[in-house]
């Protein structure tokens, strides 16, 4: 028999219980050969498909059922959508798109969850879908969806009747086969449809301090929180159990974040939280705040919403539908609402997460680090427009960093004494995490000034390069290299694969490969890992190699790229590598190799590096 999670004994503790029709299909999967496994009602961003089937060889089917009653109840008209006969006898318009529905689930898995970097196309044969009516026939339910109500591609969901469960399911959840599927994709999904040992392990280099065990536990019960705390001080961690906590008394929770690369961390810690509490995993929505907007502004479009006539640039564009959108009754409401990194978030952001998104009466939580502020919004979060938020009383505040190594504190603080502006949190060590000799090593720590004629890339991958050849008991999935520049990031990777060494990573020239890639790092992968520093933001690894450019904001993303290296929780020692193209900067490099050693602040003054395509001229 398929391995059912949870299993058939359990599905009467599902959130939202399946229905008779969701439970004959349930049976029928249970049906399949040990090698399937079958995730029930699984949470994918913003979806929850009934059902998503794995297995090693054959791919992945999602499938989603619809318990319609037989007969002559429902039609398709000459448009495409599905009409009901009400009990007045009156055809209406139904609101369901089952068939696009289940195709959005294939383009959502195969995107985010299944697909490497490398992979171009926007679809595979391995990642199928299937529509099963089970009051039907399948010859009347390919009838009902004869027309495709959004678009072609829906069309590549096939629909099943009811007759199809007892004689055909492995027809059903094979399709037409495939070839079969890198396992590192399989690896992958199924890692994040069920609790791994990688989130367990990433949770595992944290501790709950007091602070945030107060994010969990909310003990005022306020409805309306701000906190605030340096890096690695345990923010995400104490957010993402808060959201396991609400979800364990059956409420519905977003996590939202402005960065794509950081909602596969906070699903991770999430998943390893309610894993903990007991709690619906499917009630918490991880989500990127422009992926959600983007989504309401879709569904309202197909709803007949027309969006509102905007010349502003597409983020604005995407809020202002949003907003549409809600205005008009779509998108969806959650009982609580938990911002993380709120210093990158906006005023008019927020505006929208209070208004619509969270429903009346419910939880808000932001939480943010001023000196993190890489696209300089922090403005909205200063104390004279908080009320107009509508926060009231002081910032809760979280002290100590329980990612850094002891000796990385100082320098952390150090960088952003002398170069970063604006508001500024100093990092310390917790009492209970003070280098003990025998127990925890020392941070190896290299610091390389590189003339400005000279490809930074390269020497970031030379340097990952020589970093794995010094220190063999490093492993490459240990290793993380960040810069800012794209050409520098693919200088970078040419030179590690050139030294036979895997890379896994965000970079490309085109901007949609970009989004594509970036959509698809996940910074657990077995390799070495490349990504930007504002990709990387949230991650941590045991081995940092980085890059200082001269861009107008490369100081403070050097301060976050700074603050990205993890100890180890076997006190083995940790790595941090920089190579500095800034002049100006050259001298920090003495005391990031010796903090005991005295020296003046140094002047900053512009640089322009050579692109590369000028030093091969």
């Amino acid at each position: 028999m398929a391995i059912l999670r949870p299993s058939l004994d359990e599905l009467d503790d599902l959130a939202e219980p399946l229905n008779d029709g969701e439970l004959r299909v349930a049976r029928a999967l249970a049906s399949l050969d040990d090698e399937w496994t079958v995730y029930v009602q699984p949470r994918l961003t913003l979806d929850v498909p009934d059902f998503v089937v794995l297995h090693p060889r054959h791919g992945v089917c999602a499938i989603e059922v619809k318990n319609w009653s037989s007969g002559t109840r429902y039609r398709q008209n000459e448009l495409g959508a599905i009409e009901y006969r009400g009990r007045d006898g009156t055809w209406r318009c139904s609101p369901d798109r089952p068939r696009y529905q289940t195709f959005r689930y294939t383009q959502v898995i195969f995107d985010q969850f299944f697909a490497l970097p490398d992979h171009d196309t926007a679809s595979s044969p391995a990642v199928r879908a299937a529509l099963i009516l089970p009051g039907h026939s399948t010859e009347h339910a390919r009838g009902l969806f004869d027309l495709a109500q959004v678009t072609p591609e829906e069309h590549t969901v096939e629909v099943w009747g009811g007759d199809a469960l007892a004689t055909g399911i492995e027809r059903i959840v094979r399709g037409i086969g495939c070839p079969p599927p890198a396992a590192l994709s399989v690896e992958r999904l199924k890692r994040h449809l069920s609790t791994s040992d990688s989130s367990r392990d990433l949770t595992g280099s944290l501790r709950m301090s007091a602070g945030a065990r107060d994010i969990e536990a909310n003990p005022r019960g306020a409805k309306v929180r701000r906190v605030r705390g340096p890096a690695g001080s345990g923010k995400s961690f104490g957010l993402a159990a808060r959201a396991a906590r609400l979800a364990s008394t059956n409420q519905s929770v977003a996590v939202l974040t402005c960065n794509v690369t950081t909602t596969h961390y906070l699903r991770d810690l999430v998943t390893r939280r309610c894993h903990e509490y007991a709690a619906d995993r499917t009630l918490v929505t991880v989500v990127n705040f422009h992926e959600l907007c983007q989504r309401v502004a879709d569904d309202a479009r197909q709803a007949g919403v027309e969006p509102v006539p905007c010349d502003a640039p597409r983020p604005e564009r995407i809020l202002a539908d949003a907003a549409n959108a809600y205005a008009h009754g779509h998108g969806p409401v959650f009982d609580a609402v938990l911002v993380d990194d709120g210093q990158d978030f906006a005023r008019e952001w927020w505006d929208l997460l209070r208004d619509h998104v969270c429903r009346p009466g419910g939880e808000m939580l932001l939480v943010s680090d001023p000196t993190q502020d890489l696209h300089d919004r922090r403005a909205w979060t200063e104390e004279e427009h908080m009320a107009d938020a509508g926060f009231s009383g002081p910032w809760d505040e979280l002290e100590g960093s329980y990612r850094l190594p002891s000796d990385i504190v100082p320098i952390a603080n150090e960088f952003s004494l002398r170069y970063l502006d604006g508001e500024r949190l100093a990092v310390s060590v917790p009492d209970d995490r003070h280098c003990v000799p025998g127990r925890t090593a020392p941070s190896v720590r290299r610091w390389l000034n590189v003339s400005p004629t000279v490809s930074l890339g390269r020497q970031i991958g030379y340097e990952v390069a020589e970093l794995l050849d010094r220190d063999p008991d490093l492993s490459p999935a240990d290793v993380v290299f960040l810069c800012e520049s794209h050409a520098d990031g693919l200088q970078a990777v040419k030179v590690i694969e050139a030294c036979g060494i895997e890379v896994h990573h965000v970079f490309a020239d085109d901007r949609r490969q970009r989004g594509r890639r970036e959509r698809r790092f996940w910074p657990d992968a077995p390799s070495v890992k490349g990504c930007t520093v504002q990709g990387f933001k949230g991650w941590e690894s045991r081995a940092v190699v980085m890059g200082i450019d001269t861009w107008p904001d490369a100081l403070c993303r050097t301060y976050v790229a700074l603050t990205r290296v993890k100890a180890d929780r076997r006190g083995r020692p940790t790595y941090i590598s920089v190579v500095n193209g800034d002049p100006s900067m050259a001298r920090f490099g003495e005391f990031f190799e010796n903090p005991v050693v005295e020296w003046p602040a140094p002047t900053r003054s512009p640089v322009t590096r050579v692109p590369e395509s000028a030093q091969n001229a």
